[in-house]
């Protein structure tokens, strides 16, 4: 059964989704092994046929062979390793509800205002690489295989892979969690020891950039989620020397969940003093009147869903608009809707059913449709449910 009520009924559902991610770790674990042998095989694989380079003894010249994919379109190749370096970085959620064992189990991060990255340090040369996979920056930086200097003898494969968030102002990269660290990955270990391990590593890094203009490097600060903690996070007294574009709440537990789905165990939070933009805004930073959310066509050609696995149906498009466009739609294609002002229905359990949508047109700019916690994260932002005083209150 359906019912219409206040956005409090998510509590279960979002409990019950964590309560599985758990689960969902305690498996992976127990194939932990298995999983990252087959990992570097692929690794491997895709190395040999994507580049080989051949330096004569002289070092005067460089030979690049594409093996089997040299007669591929490059720009094809091109997309498909965008695609692969945007499925590394872990996908997150927003919080809707606060979890019960916040204070006891979670890390907050007060998050630097700038893009998210992936950084990759390998051969003597640091990338960066924006969320959907394209090249955001080359440079020399003091990671291990970083730059000329750090690139140790016999360890011209190994790298390095960290999940980061470039703050311009100040043109530093701030280090939010690792991935790979010369070539030992820790998408399989807990947060808490990803943490640990990155602030010994960090240790033996150089924080400016190895050369004058060059990007600097730094750990974003992480403290266990109780009460203090998150204030001080909020407030930014500790002069934190970056512009904060909310917190990052991450349970102790989580691994580096890649692939593109978000995961609850990793959640987006922000408001109005702790953020620039907490609102949705158009391209010149205006807040929209209306919420706008784009959803994906299911393979009925009528209903909507969000861009969650697996998808949440909110709706249907207009009947009419279906009969005379019959011939163009296709299941996965994109479309614009503003959120109407009944808001939400939601099932006994909690689950999102539908919500009221108006058409407002297709969306030709995004890769896939808006997730279910951003969605209602914004709505409860813009009806005044989002509170500072929710996550630190008895």
């Amino acid at each position: 059964a359906e019912q219409r009520g206040s956005l409090k009924s998510l509590r279960e559902w979002q409990r019950e989704r964590r309560r599985k991610a758990l689960e969902g770790v305690r498996e992976r674990r127990s194939k932990a092994r298995e999983e990252e042998l087959r990992r570097k095989r692929e690794i491997h694989a895709v190395g040999e046929l994507e580049l080989e380079l051949d330096r004569n003894e002289e070092g005067a010249g460089v030979v690049v062979s594409l093996g089997r994919q040299q007669n591929r379109p490059g720009y094809l190749r091109s997309r498909e390793a965008c695609k692969r370096y945007a499925a590394e970085l872990l996908a997150m959620e927003w919080l809707v509800d606060v979890p019960e064992d916040l204070w006891a189990n979670w890390y907050v991060t007060p998050r630097p205002e700038g893009p998210r990255c992936l950084l990759i340090s390998q051969a003597g040369s640091t990338v960066s690489r924006c969320k959907n996979g394209s090249v955001h920056k080359e440079f020399q930086s003091a990671l291990p295989n970083g730059s000329r200097g750090t690139r140790s003898p016999g360890t011209k494969g190994s790298k390095c892979v960290l999940d980061a968030v470039y703050h311009a102002p100040t043109s530093t990269f701030y280090v939010t969690d690792c991935i790979t660290w010369e070539d030992y990955s820790l998408v399989d270990c807990d947060f808490e020891f990803r943490s640990f391990w990155l602030a010994q590593k960090f240790e033996g890094v150089a924080p400016g950039g190895v050369r004058e203009g060059e990007p600097a490097l730094m750990l974003a600060p992480r403290e266990r989620a109780t009460r203090e903690m998150i204030s001080r996070a909020y407030s930014g007294e500790e002069g934190l020397g970056y512009t904060r574009d909310g917190l990052i709440f991450t349970h102790k537990d989580s691994t580096y969940v890649q692939g593109g789905r978000p995961t609850p165990l990793c959640l987006q939070w922000k408001d109005a003093h702790c953020s620039r933009y907490p609102i949705d805004t158009d391209a010149k930073g205006v807040v929209l009147e209306t919420q706008r959310v784009v959803l994906q066509l299911q393979e009925d050609a009528r209903s909507v869903g969000t861009g969650d696995d697996p998808p949440v149906v909110l709706g249907k498009i207009p009947k009419t608009f279906s009969d005379n466009n019959a011939d163009k739609l296709r299941p996965g294609q994109l479309f614009r809707f503003n959120l109407g002002p009944r808001g939400f229905d939601f099932g006994a359990d909690g689950r999102p059913m539908g919500a009221s949508l108006e058409l407002a047109g297709l969306s030709h700019k995004r890769a896939k449709g808006d997730i279910i916690s951003r969605i209602l994260f914004q709505h409860l932002l813009r009806t005044g449910q989002i509170t500072f005083e929710s996550l630190v209150r008895e």
